[in-house]
């Protein structure tokens, strides 16, 4: 009867536990938090500009009944297009912000909700009350995982519907360029943050000390996005591209097939007669990829604490 009751009052008071120790990761970590807060409401702030601003205004204006007769077809680009060629850059700047500095934002906050704890000794604290090394380590993980999940999903739909506004209005040119930004936006940019902060937060066990753990997990992060770019379009080309051609920036323009009902180089078409065919198994096999790295660093992190706690 004793065992009985000591149970059913130690459940309530577990519960209790769990949700204070949720509620003191937040506290505790709070900058961490706010920066990646600050990351995702002022990219969607530069989305919602680039989309209503001068620039995409201006770069619907020029494209205006591009395709009709009477007037120039939509592969055309006028010389004097400046606020389309500034539209197409700051396309491809917030695109690089998404894919590149999301996850090492990540990283960043990983790095820091260990490292910190660790260098300061509140872990070790937290250990002598009644709070498991390994239930210490779940709430650091879940707090952070929550929210970047969050935040990158909502960034992720925001982009691409930026980028459909923008392929009905003509403002997209065909050719690899689009053919990455619809590759590179869906599940796997929300895996690349996850993966972010999983290195973070190995990192910081690695280190043990603030500042190198932020730098090093930045800079491992940084590098790893930096070297899976070019996997998409080289292990999954969409379509046989048939000439070439000059882009406004000087870099090669392949365009794809044309489409003859609106007589303009469709973005589908970039992608393939049936998009999804090859858009979902280069996300598919991207995400998954991400995810089984991100879950070895996690265990490794789980192991180093067994390692080195009683």
């Amino acid at each position: 009867m004793t065992a009985s009751t000591e149970r059913g009052t130690d459940a309530p008071d577990r519960i209790s536990s769990d949700r204070r120790g949720l509620w003191t990761v937040i506290r505790l970590h709070r900058p961490a938090m706010w920066v990646w807060i600050a990351f995702v409401v002022l990219t969607t702030a530069a989305m919602l500009w680039l989309r209503y601003g001068p620039y995409g205004t201006g770069a619907v204006e020029i494209q205006e009944g591009c395709g009709t007769a009477g007037v120039r077809d939509c592969s055309t680009i006028p010389n004097d297009a400046e606020a389309l060629f500034q539209f197409w850059g700051l396309l491809d700047e917030i695109a690089s912000v998404l894919r590149n500095i999301a996850p090492v934002v990540a990283a960043w906050a990983g790095g820091a909700v260990i490292a910190r704890e660790l260098e300061n000794g509140t872990a070790e604290l937290a250990w002598t009350q009644a709070v498991t090394p390994t239930s210490w380590l779940k709430e650091k993980l879940a707090v952070p995982a929550l929210f970047l999940t969050v935040g990158a999903g909502a960034l992720v739909l925001h982009f691409r519907t930026l980028l459909h506004w923008a392929d009905a209005h003509d403002l997209l040119g065909a050719g690899y360029d689009i053919q990455d930004f619809y590759f590179a936006f869906g599940p796997s940019t929300v895996a690349l943050v996850l993966f972010g902060l999983a290195i973070g937060v190995l990192t910081g066990f690695l280190a043990r000390g603030t500042l190198p753990a932020l730098a090093v997990a930045g800079l491992v992060t940084w590098v790893s996005t930096w070297l899976m770019n070019p996997w998409r379009t080289q292990i999954w080309p969409a379509v046989t591209h048939p000439r070439k051609g000059e882009g406004p920036f000087g870099f090669a323009a392949m365009p794809c097939q044309w489409k003859q009902s609106d007589h303009k180089y469709s973005v589908d078409a970039c992608l393939g007669a049936k998009p999804a065919s090859l858009y979902w198994p280069v996300q598919l096999v991207e995400t998954g990829f991400l995810l089984l790295i991100a879950g070895l660093a996690v265990a490794a992190s789980f192991w180093l604490l067994r390692r080195r706690t009683p």
